[in-house]
């Protein structure tokens, strides 16, 4: 009886849901032994995926997942990397660790990587769904809080000196204004090794985002908030280290705290992300409502795009969460570049363009200024403007 009532209790959340959200992977035999044992049981069950303990789990299967029970060898520094690799690229899932025994010193360890639980080996289909009905209100309490957290706009380069610093700095700045209160956006300058938006914006914080991502258990909305330096009435700037701070440095669990009290704080977060790409660079990109991938018509910066889309898409990331921005159109003869050959080359939409005024914008970044302050309906204040109504999906479709 219990077994029938947790089975109506599966398939109840699974039709509130609408998707499937569960998965287990294991090895083959493992996956054999499970799908046998679970055979004459009611209702809908984990999808299941046969791989062995030290291969990566494909990241479009991973795509609407929420818990993954995922069979771990503790001796085996494959599937411990594997693991880890899951917790980096994947935060918002929850592992489950399926293993042979279940030592105190095992589970420590074990807890110690991140996992929600653990389960043994060889997989029981009643105490898999116990796991999973365990997991639910879990999962479901995190949904209720996350319904709280502000859009967040990860702005992404294909090559470095693309604008894409400029262009996250104007569209946080164009964000904070289309709300009715003060300092309503917020700009995150994660370039942690040169990062210059505090230069461009004419501010010296005395505190920067290297104090909240060392503060520990001390982080709290109060220091988030102390941090934050204002830039004009809508927007503030948590910026980058005075010095150079290794990438490896940070953490993501810290990280990804701080970008959620954020999201706490403020109406719209905009994320301006390094060059380089890190476990925790991924994680935030994943943790956000859209990407907004930077190009220009350039061929060095359509390939390193296209580099970047295919990195997104192994992750798990969905094509429709990104969005492309062509910086620096130029105005040519016979009218402005067409967007048809960057999306035929990249295979994606393009969401807007942003058209060329490198002496205004160079002037405004040189006087510590927001180029709208130097000069009101300029066409690349238009073109920002526009870029955002997009966004936020004031009008639907990219534009081609």
């Amino acid at each position: 009886m219990e077994n029938f009532k947790s089975a109506l209790d599966l398939n109840r959340w699974s039709a509130d849901h609408g998707r499937t959200r569960i998965l287990v992977a294991a090895s083959p035999e493992q996956i054999s032994l499970y799908e046998a044992a679970r055979g004459g049981m009611v209702g809908p069950q984990p999808a299941t995926l046969a791989v062995d303990a030290d291969q990566t789990i494909p990241g479009e299967r991973l795509q609407n997942v929420d818990l993954v029970i995922v069979e771990v060898d503790v001796a085996d520094q494959g599937s411990m990397n594997r693991l880890k690799q899951l917790r980096t690229s994947h935060p918002h899932i929850l592992p489950v660790a399926a293993i042979h025994g279940t030592s105190v010193a095992l589970m420590r360890t074990l807890m110690h990587e991140g996992v929600a639980d653990v389960i043994a080996l060889p997989l029981d289909p009643v105490e898999v769904m116990q796991i999973v009905l365990d997991a639910i209100s879990r999962l479901d309490g995190n949904s209720r809080q996350d319904e709280d957290l502000a859009p967040m706009f990860a702005v992404v380069r294909s090559i470095g000196g693309c604008g894409a610093t400029t262009i996250a700095t104007h569209l946080a700045a164009e964000l904070g204004s289309r709300t009715a209160r003060a300092r309503s956006a917020v700009i995150v300058d994660l370039d942690l090794q040169f990062g210059t938006i505090s230069d461009y914006l004419g501010v010296n914080p005395a505190v920067r985002v290297d104090d909240l991502l060392a503060a520990e258990d001390r982080l709290d909305d109060d220091l988030v908030a102390s941090v934050a330096t204002p830039v004009n009435d809508k927007l503030d700037l948590i910026a980058a280290p005075e010095t150079i701070l290794p990438l490896e440095s940070v953490d993501t669990d810290q990280l990804l705290t701080v970008l959620k009290l954020l999201r706490r704080q403020y109406d719209y977060v905009v994320l301006d992300l390094p060059a380089d790409w890190t476990s925790w660079a991924l994680s935030a990109v994943l943790e956000s409502s859209a990407i907004l991938l930077v190009v220009e018509t350039t061929l060095p910066s359509l390939r390193q795009a296209k580099r970047r889309l295919d990195l997104f898409q192994s992750v798990g990331v969905r094509d429709a969460d990104v969005k492309i921005i062509v910086n620096r159109l130029e105005k040519k003869l016979f009218g402005t570049i067409s967007f048809a050959d960057v999306s035929r080359t990249l295979g994606h939409t393009v969401l807007h363009g942003i058209s060329l005024d490198q002496a205004l914008v160079s002037t405004a970044q040189n006087q510590g200024q927001l180029v709208g302050t130097i000069r009101r309906g300029s066409r690349f204040t238009t073109d920002i403007a526009k870029a955002a109504e997009l966004l936020l999906g004031a009008e639907s479709g990219g534009v081609n």
